[in-house]
């Protein structure tokens, strides 16, 4: 009995082991892992489905993109920016030896800024734009780059004639400094920003040419619109006390209302796309538009005269004369010493018919000249002359009544 009971233990562990070992690919999906039981007494047979239902094969889904998880959306492509309009862009001519030079340094914007003048001067010889701008430069992060360092330098190497500055976009920011934070616009960072910008004009004070610093354009927000009108303000009093020329040019980028527009007329008159789509940069139009205000200067002080772009309508009784200087100039009208004085408004024409003098008795000279009314009719609405009240005699003669319908008018006054 117990032989017979080990050899069943036997057989059963036997079969246990070879349920462990079993592959787990021999394991079925529906019906779970196959169990002791199930090989002892074997398992229902599975029913195949319909025939007629058709399989349908697993909807491909969207395959992730390198680096993109597999439950991941995917990303949104950014739309494209509109191209910028073609403009026909002009190839510089070389320079003279003795060309003047005309130094342009600054920020991104004054990189426009060089680009339109090189493009305003692409035709003349005698002057020549060095681009020495810094993009990302500006008053506040001097740790980044430090004007007032560098420009010493750069004046004694580029031996410029004339200095073109546009810089201010890139200090909306804070101070930061050893005694703190110090918020943009508040009193604390105008003091730092002004002592920086007066260490920047004293280096170009002392070099001893023409400066012209171009102030700020309006931007699409409001707040950088306030901003940048807040820093020409501070500009132009600081540069004009060291003599340098502020050169406005708000009102060519803006509405009648004083805000941004990103369109306009461009040097030719023509209403062209002057801003580019993140309302702070300038299209080639609105960079050659740039330069058009600081041209008119550096052409006058350069004695070229002016181009065909600064050319402006005068008035035919004005004439222009060039000084001891070199410069053009606009003067008045040119009036003789010698000739004899006009006649006055009512002298008579040489050899014409003398005229008979004006009635000063009539209704049209006391009307147009004294500015009287003549009487109104008497009667009249608008009589409103003053007249004496009637004596009894004289109602009573023009009293009229009716009796039964009959009018019964005065008695005649006998005769005397």
């Amino acid at each position: 009995m117990r032989r017979a009971r080990s050899g069943l233990f036997l057989v059963l562990l036997a079969a246990l082991v070879g349920v462990i070992a079993a592959p787990a690919s021999a394991q079925s999906f529906r019906g779970g892992p196959t169990g002791f039981l199930d090989r002892l007494f074997g398992r229902e047979r599975e029913v195949a489905p319909p025939a007629d239902i058709p399989d349908v094969a697993p909807r491909a889904g969207r395959q992730p993109q390198a680096g993109q998880n597999p439950g991941q959306a995917p990303r949104k492509k950014a739309p494209a920016q509109p191209s910028e309009p073609p403009y026909a862009v002009l190839d510089v001519q070389p320079k003279n030896a003795d060309a003047k030079r005309v130094l342009v340094v600054g920020d991104f914007i004054a990189g426009g800024l060089a680009w339109g003048l090189d493009q305003a001067f692409a035709d003349e010889p005698r002057v020549e734009i060095l681009d020495r701008t810094e993009g990302s430069s500006g008053f506040v992060r001097d740790d980044h780059y430090d004007w007032a360092a560098t420009l010493p330098e750069l004046l004694s190497t580029e031996k410029p004639d004339m200095i073109v500055v546009m810089i201010g976009t890139n200090d909306r920011q804070q101070f930061r400094t050893a005694d703190g934070r110090f918020a943009p616009r508040s009193e604390e960072w105008q003091k730092l920003y002004q002592q920086r910008v007066d260490r920047f004009l004293l280096a170009l004070q002392s070099y001893g040419k023409p400066v012209y610093w171009v102030g700020e354009p309006p931007m699409q927000s409001a707040d950088s619109a306030a901003d940048m009108a807040y820093l020409n303000t501070l500009f132009k009093a600081r540069s004009e006390a060291v003599g340098a020329s502020f050169v406005d040019i708000w009102d060519g980028f803006a509405s009648e209302d004083g805000k941004f527009v990103s369109r306009g007329p461009d040097v030719d008159g023509q209403m062209r796309q002057l801003r580019s789509g993140d309302g702070i940069n300038f299209t080639k139009a609105g960079r050659r538009k740039l330069a058009f205000y600081v041209e008119r200067e550096i052409r006058q002080d350069a004695g070229l005269g002016s181009g065909a772009s600064t050319a402006t309508m005068l008035n035919p009784n004005q004439t222009t004369e060039i000084g001891p200087d070199g410069k053009s100039r606009v003067v008045g009208p040119i009036v003789s010493l010698t000739d004899p004085p006009p006649g006055a408004a009512d002298a008579a024409l040489a050899g014409g018919e003398p005229t008979a003098a004006a009635s000063t008795t009539g209704v049209a000279y006391s009307l147009t000249v004294k500015g009287d009314a003549p009487p109104a009719p008497p009667g009249r609405a608008d009589d409103f002359a003053w007249k004496a009240p009637r004596s009894d005699e004289e109602a009573a003669a023009t009293r009229k009544s009716v009796v039964d319908g009959i009018v019964i008018l005065p008695a005649a006054a006998p005769a005397q």
